[in-house]
């Protein structure tokens, strides 16, 4: 029985088969506003870019007309928040995703009822992830999904495989996290393809260069939820930060084990250097889960460059003690971060992140990884035990 399992999880081939809006995946779910990693205790914690996030959701769902009455709105309650992936969505660094909001779909081409969601990807500037409020981020919202959103929905020609859009990003200088020009570039261009050529659209796609992202995101979170009990009991099936809390789930469970997130170590921008930064953040923590970002820097050679001094000395190589199984849709790379082996051999993912602000004000500051190793899944299950009531 294993076995037949472990072979369908490797049977995953993701494609991208459509664009829906979330409350059309959710139409039960009003005022709900989806974040990254795991649940917040209540709004009074939310960190001030994501509470920045929060508001510009508010807003863009007209469920407020003013800041100070999404505000309100939100510090009474009247919105549900709760972690994206929860949903079988996927959001970035402090994003989120609302109702009226678009969504890549991507299905597994072998068992295509089986699916996960990703938001777009919002380009370079006004985007949600980067936990900003500006007055241009509402109206860039509206282009993003009743525009351009609609009209990839309308004339979506898919479906698209994605593992050869995948592997060759991989071979052209692409790690799959911090590095996806190569594959932005492809999918941008099959999208103009389909006749979504107005000079608008030509510039927002062919700029937004972490577009193809939001897709390894989300065929990321497929790979992952294949999994079950019966793979093992550790196989994680769910993993992100929330800025304050890194946290994972595993088969079978259907509980957040959650810790402080880990501190991102990197290069902070010129201008930045005093800000302080957010811990882990984002549901992005899957893909270097599964095999790319982190655990492509054998192929990613800018990448590594750019983080030299911020990586152990075996990160070339250090994949081999953690990625328990070679997939197909990273052309037979090792793939799927073991639970076990981390805690086993002190070795986990390299997780690649933007750092963000945690004041709300400035945006991205920097760029950087955190270190998965087996004192942060220990601290996971401690954390657990003790806020478990028996």
């Amino acid at each position: 029985m294993a076995q037949h399992v472990e072979t369908q999880a490797l049977a995953v081939m993701p494609a991208w088969t459509g664009v829906r809006s979330l409350q059309s995946i959710l139409p039960s779910q009003d005022r709900l506003v989806l974040h990254a990693g795991p649940p917040f205790r209540d709004a009074q914690e939310l960190p001030a870019a994501i509470r920045n996030s929060v508001l510009i959701g508010i807003l863009y769902e007209g469920w407020a007309t003013s800041k100070q009455e999404a505000q309100a709105l939100l510090e009474a309650g009247g919105v549900q928040l709760a972690p994206a992936q929860d949903y079988g969505v996927v959001v970035p660094l402090a994003g989120v995703a609302t109702p009226s909001m678009c969504l890549i779909e991507v299905s597994d081409s072998n068992r295509p009822e089986n699916k996960k969601y990703s938001v777009f990807n919002e380009g370079m500037q006004w985007c949600t992830r980067l936990g900003i409020f500006a007055d241009e981020m509402v109206p860039h919202l509206r282009w993003l999904h009743q525009d351009l959103g609609a009209r990839l929905a309308a004339q979506f020609q898919g479906p698209v495989e994605l593992a050869p859009i995948v592997q060759a990003s991989l071979l052209n200088g692409d790690d799959g996290h911090a590095r996806t020009l190569h594959a932005s570039r492809q999918l941008a261009d099959i999208i103009v393809s389909w006749g979504i050529n107005d000079a608008a659209s030509q510039t927002f796609l062919h700029g937004a260069m972490a577009w193809a992202l939001n897709y390894w995101m989300a065929a990321s979170a497929l790979i992952l939820a294949y999994q079950t009990p019966a793979d093992g009991a550790n196989a994680i099936v769910k993993v992100g930060g929330n800025g304050l809390r890194f946290g994972l789930q595993l088969a079978g469970s259907t509980s957040w084990l959650v810790t402080d997130a880990p501190v991102i170590a990197g290069n902070k921008e010129p201008g930045h250097e005093q800000a302080n930064a957010l811990g882990a953040l984002g549901d992005s923590a899957v893909v270097d889960f599964v095999g790319l970002g982190g655990q492509c820097l054998d192929l990613a050679s800018l990448s590594a460059r750019n983080l030299q001094a911020f990586l152990p000395s075996d990160y070339l190589t250090r994949q081999s003690l953690f990625l328990k199984t070679r997939l197909p849709f990273l052309a037979g790379r090792p793939g799927i971060t073991d639970f076990a082996q981390v805690m086993a051999s002190n070795t986990g993912p390299l997780v690649l992140l933007g750092m963000i602000d945690g004041a709300g004000e400035r945006g991205r500051v920097g760029g950087g990884v955190a270190t998965v190793d087996a004192s942060l899944l220990q601290a996971l299950k401690e954390w657990h035990n003790e806020t478990t009531v028996v």
